[in-house]
């Protein structure tokens, strides 16, 4: 039987421990911070990367051979640079998170990750708070986008 014009097909993994596992589900990461809506930031973040990959096809909890775990741990904000008026006008978003990737039946760790961080500096407006925040998210973005590459990698590679 050939599935014609669906355009999925999986691509080879190099990780022995994910030989026989073809499907995978990303629930809502945990968010134990008061940053708004990273865990949904985060949750995009991961499913985009690995509906990108085409490694492993994207379904629900209950149909997926394997779940991936995140939960945001930390978020840090620092000035790191200064106006005349030693007013902020450069800040570092530094985020750190937790990954675990499980057997569904089973419950058994294939893959963990504890405190992967990544940084990500953004300009602070000091008269438009709105676009300080636009500012701000899309570090946020950045960040999560980088952490699920290279996550991603790392679990496919098998590192």
């Amino acid at each position: 039987m050939i599935a014609a014009g669906c355009g999925y097909h999986r691509a080879q993994l190099d990780n022995p421990l994910l030989a026989n596992v073809h499907t995978m589900a990303i629930p809502y990461f945990k968010n134990k911070t008061f940053e708004p809506e990273a865990e949904k930031i985060f949750t995009n973040a991961f499913m985009n990367e690995f509906i990108e990959s085409r490694k492993l096809q994207m379904v629900g909890t209950n149909e997926a051979d394997v779940i991936l775990y995140g939960t945001v741990r930390s978020l840090k904000e620092e000035s790191i640079g200064y106006n005349e008026n030693d007013k902020s006008i450069d800040n570092i978003l530094q985020m750190v998170i937790d990954l675990q990737l499980e057997e569904r039946t089973t419950g058994k760790v294939l893959w963990k990750r504890k405190g992967m961080r990544h940084g990500e500096d953004y300009p602070i407006l000091t008269n438009d708070i709105q676009a300080s925040e636009a500012s701000k998210r899309m570090a946020l973005q950045k960040i999560a986008k980088d952490l699920a590459e290279r996550a991603h990698d790392s679990m496919m590679m098998g590192f």
